[in-house]
């Protein structure tokens, strides 16, 4: 089963109707360049093994001289190897090949002299002077066009080759350009389709059903409906003053959960309690030009019980795990903890479109159920939730507008509580040691 002269197929991999309808226009005329928007789990990676047999099949039924290379692309070399290195390895019969793999430059050499290469399209510049037959950018929303205008796309002009890109959007960018291009009335030489999770049929309805419960309808709509969303505008759109907004009245009998944004000035925190299924407000602490031995001295002032402090946990930014603000050399979730504060800290940053993802699931699913509310005395931070913007021309929220800490203070309770897939977190050292 050799990409030789003899020509094997491997028409014992299977694909579901959705995968098989976009291989089937493969290598056709009209459909040299292929974008394939697909929500999660619809089988992405799978597709993408069978294309580059495939194409390492047609190399040699062609004569394509062994210079030009066959490539799946990433956004980073890193996520290229962790998502397809080991399905490729797997996928390439051992009688397929000419020596071992190159585990370093993630590349396989078969016995017609073609090159499988996993690339990283961020450092695209490190990718100019090989010849290219087929390429395949997953994730494509994530990669940047100039890759493909001033490396990759020149490099297939010598052989003719073909190129399929795939992902989930990410916005009215590129990648959807490329979808447009592929439509009726769209270019003669692309073609593009749109397919949803549960048209992939990967994931069953009733798994779908929970997921939508679990985030704001513009993220659901993007990640598994497959739909080009705008995220433009306010970040916190999910928070309504009409809706989210309720008496949220505190419980000495509760414990109490608070998120922290250890910005200097100022700092910031944002005092929850969950009630019944539902994520309540009751407070905010705002101190500027402060530190975090203040901040811990207010938050006992307010909310100290004869017992202690022991009802209180707090979920903080990660980055009080470095940051060091005392003479002492403590750190910031140092001093939280020698105050008799319980500190539960994610081990790493979060992806800052994660946490406002998750926020906004909160304050509205994508079935239209809220689960987070703010009670009228946390002006501040109704009016960050309700201000907060995007940077022009960016995904990135305004930090220049000063309205972002109470938010983030929020996001790192949320995430760090909440995050659909467990957070790993920091082993932090007894108090005393």
């Amino acid at each position: 089963m050799s990409p030789s002269r003899k020509n094997p197929s491997c028409d014992a991999i299977t694909l579901t109707a959705k995968q098989a309808n976009i291989f089937a226009w493969g290598w056709q005329p009209e459909a040299r360049f292929r974008y394939a928007v697909c929500g999660r789990r619809f089988g992405k990676t799978h597709l993408a093994v069978v294309e580059i047999l495939r194409a390492a099949r047609l190399a040699v039924r062609r004569n394509i001289h062994p210079d030009h290379e066959i490539w799946y692309g990433a956004p980073t070399r890193t996520q290229a190897k962790r998502v397809f290195w080991r399905r490729l390895k797997r996928a390439i019969p051992e009688d397929w090949r000419s020596g071992r793999p190159n585990e370093s430059e993630c590349s396989l050499t078969l016995n017609s002299g073609h090159v499988v290469r996993l690339v990283g399209v961020d450092h695209y510049e490190g990718l100019r002077g090989s010849g290219l037959w087929f390429f395949i950018g997953d994730e494509w929303a994530d990669c940047p066009i100039v890759a493909w205008n001033e490396v990759i796309r020149p490099m297939l002009a010598t052989s003719g080759g073909h190129a399929l890109f795939i992902g989930t959007p990410k916005g009215f960018n590129h990648f959807y350009e490329g979808f447009v291009s592929g439509q009726p009335g769209g270019k003669a030489d692309t073609r593009s389709w749109q397919y949803s999770t549960l048209q992939g049929g990967n994931v069953p309805a009733a798994e779908l059903a929970t997921i939508r419960t679990e985030l704001d309808a513009r993220t659901f709509a993007q990640e598994y409906e497959a739909s080009f969303e705008t995220f433009l505008g306010r970040v916190y759109y999910g928070f309504s003053r009409a809706e989210s907004v309720r008496p949220c009245p505190y419980d000495p009998s509760l414990p109490l959960h608070i998120g922290m944004d250890f910005n200097i000035n100022p700092m910031s925190a944002t005092l929850w309690q969950e009630q019944g299924g539902e994520l309540w407000q009751v407070d905010e602490v705002v101190i500027p030009t402060s530190n975090t031995h203040e901040m811990a001295d207010e938050i006992a002032r307010r909310y100290s019980r004869p017992t202690g402090l022991g009802h209180i946990t707090v979920y903080p930014d990660p980055a009080g795990a470095q940051r060091r603000t005392s003479a002492q050399g403590q750190t910031d979730l140092g001093i939280l903890r020698a105050k008799g504060l319980t500190v539960v800290a994610a081990d790493s940053h979060p992806r800052v479109r994660d946490r406002i993802n998750l926020v906004n699931a909160r304050f509205q699913a994508a079935d239209g159920s809220r689960r987070a509310f703010v009670d009228p005395r946390c002006r501040l931070s109704i009016r960050c939730y309700e201000q907060l913007g995007y940077r022009d021309g960016t995904s990135e929220p305004d930090k220049d507008s000063g309205l972002d800490h109470l938010p983030d203070a929020t996001g790192y309770y949320f995430y760090t509580r909440f995050a659909h897939k467990p957070v790993r977190r920091m082993t932090l050292p007894t108090v005393g040691r």
